[in-house]
């Protein structure tokens, strides 16, 4: 249910027609299908979306920064409650959810203690810490679940899939070479670099790349120093994911060290944000968490262009 949480478990239990928990059951009970959902995190509103019941969303967090076009066009149905830790429970209890999906980051929410108090449901959905890129995208089949339309949530899921796999092969065939990848760029004083099996890593890896940072094994991020940032980049031929740059000249004046780069002279520097929002809300984060054979195929375009003729999706080339 949240990183560092291997030894933990959570339950619900959906009680459908005239059904009752097992006998000592301490976990959530939801009775029957959920109608009215509050979502914590935007991606958990993509899915919904995929399986054509974002209707059911009466709240969430973050609303402003959602770039579903259902949440954008009826903002004035959607209750906008707040942040983990500054949360309008009085808001969340007039909305009458029938179930919450939560995410916890290092821990369980801090949301849990007072849902249950409130006796409103709740359930984790961990699909951020799926390292399988179609791993996070089958969370979607077990939204499905909660709301009682299992086989739509697995129609969606299984062409996605083949879709995915089917491009991954073929890469696999298809490609001699397979250009070493520079990701990500500070974030404020720390450089993170996501582990050798991440998600991240097995994209570039199924796209037909090489991700240049293979020491961290763990299974969380670990912070890097200039200097290594440099070692690593220097020998990149693709800088991908590069934070807040939406251009070269934003780049070079966020890393002014790196302009001599070989990949950023180049120009063989791309970033994830094609599909910002007015508010700066990122649909790579949404959508493109159960569209991952888009990303793979815009991971596939940049490794190796002459493969893919169709235009970007979620990705851009800094110019």
């Amino acid at each position: 249910p949240w990183q560092g949480a291997e030894n933990a478990a959570t339950y619900l239990f959906i009680a459908r027609g005239k059904e009752k928990a097992p006998e000592g059951f301490e976990g959530q009970i939801l009775n029957g299908e959920a109608e009215r959902i509050v979502c914590m995190s935007s991606s958990h509103i993509a899915m919904l979306d995929a399986i054509g019941e974002v209707e059911r969303l009466v709240g969430g967090s973050g609303i402003d920064y959602v770039s579903n076009q259902y949440v954008t066009i009826h903002k004035d149905r959607i209750a906008e409650i707040g942040y983990e830790g500054n949360i309008d429970y009085e808001k969340l209890v007039a909305l009458n959810p029938d179930l919450v999906l939560l995410y916890g980051i290092n821990g369980a929410s801090l949301m849990e203690g007072k849902l249950k108090e409130l006796e409103i449901p709740f359930v984790y959905i961990g699909e951020y810490l799926e390292e399988s890129p179609l791993g996070k995208a089958e969370w979607l089949v077990a939204v499905s679940e909660m709301i009682g339309k299992r086989e739509i949530g697995e129609q969606i899921f299984a062409p996605l899939a083949l879709r995915y796999n089917t491009l991954k092969e073929k890469i696999a065939l298809t490609t001699i070479d397979t250009p070493t990848v520079m990701l990500n760029a500070p974030y404020g004083d720390s450089w993170l670099m996501a582990p050798a099996g991440s998600y991240v890593a097995q994209l570039i890896t199924d796209a037909g790349g090489n991700y240049v940072y293979q020491k961290n094994t763990s299974n969380v991020s670990k912070p890097i120093d200039l200097e290594e940032a440099y070692r690593l980049s220097a020998v990149a031929d693709v800088w991908i994911n590069v934070g807040g740059a939406n251009s070269l000249a934003d780049f070079k004046t966020m890393l002014p060290k790196f302009a001599d780069i070989p990949c950023v002279k180049n120009e063989r520097v791309y970033n994830n944000t094609l599909r910002l929002n007015a508010s700066g809300g990122n649909d790579y984060w949404e959508s493109g968490v159960i569209n991952p054979d888009l990303v793979l195929r815009d991971l596939v375009k940049i490794f190796h262009p002459e493969l893919v003729k169709d235009d970007f999706v979620y990705y851009k080339q800094l110019k």
